[in-house]
């Protein structure tokens, strides 16, 4: 019995297509001759071969973008609907209200400081004494007030006033 060789379809794609040196096709060649099942092979993928040299790929209609861009609703929408934009607001505009009366209050006057050394920590690498760190609480408040007053605008124009200006512009240009 002759010995089995492994012949893969690039090969035998490479062999349809011409590609191959002479001593590749003579081998190949060989192969189909002594064994069945690389012949039935070659057989199917000439088949599929054929098959896509001679097929042409369908063209979209010439009004194709445009319906798909009609159907996404070209520009999307933010996501965001007006009431969960006012919940979501009157949300952060409380936080905020909360925090400054807080402040106002004199809760947060007090200067904390923060001893590195009292927390357990293994000291295997340190031979020193870590630093104690100043927390100043009323800086700490602020600046969170400052986000949430930040997070107010960009909820504020996402989605209270840009879906409100755009019905708007589509009322105008009808």
């Amino acid at each position: 019995m002759a010995k089995q060789l492994n012949i893969s379809d690039e090969h035998l794609l490479n062999y349809l297509d011409g590609t191959l040196n002479p001593q590749e096709r003579n081998t190949i060649e060989q192969l189909l001759k002594a064994d069945q099942q690389v012949a039935l092979r070659l057989d199917a993928l000439r088949s599929i071969h054929d098959y896509l040299l001679t097929s042409r790929a369908d063209e979209p209609s010439k009004n194709f973008t445009q319906r798909v861009m009609e159907r996404l609703q070209y520009p999307a929408t933010s996501g965001y609907s007006p009431l969960n934009g006012i919940l979501l607001l009157t949300g952060v505009l409380v936080a905020v209200g909360i925090a400054a009366v807080l402040l106002a209050s004199g809760v947060f006057d007090t200067t904390t400081t923060l001893d590195l050394n009292q927390l357990v920590v293994p000291n295997k690498y340190l031979d020193e004494n870590l630093p104690s760190i100043a927390v100043n609480g009323k800086l700490i408040v602020n600046l969170i007030i400052l986000v949430n007053i930040a997070l107010a605008f960009i909820v504020l124009d996402r989605a209270v006033l840009k879906p409100w200006f755009e019905r708007r512009r589509e009322l105008n240009l009808l």
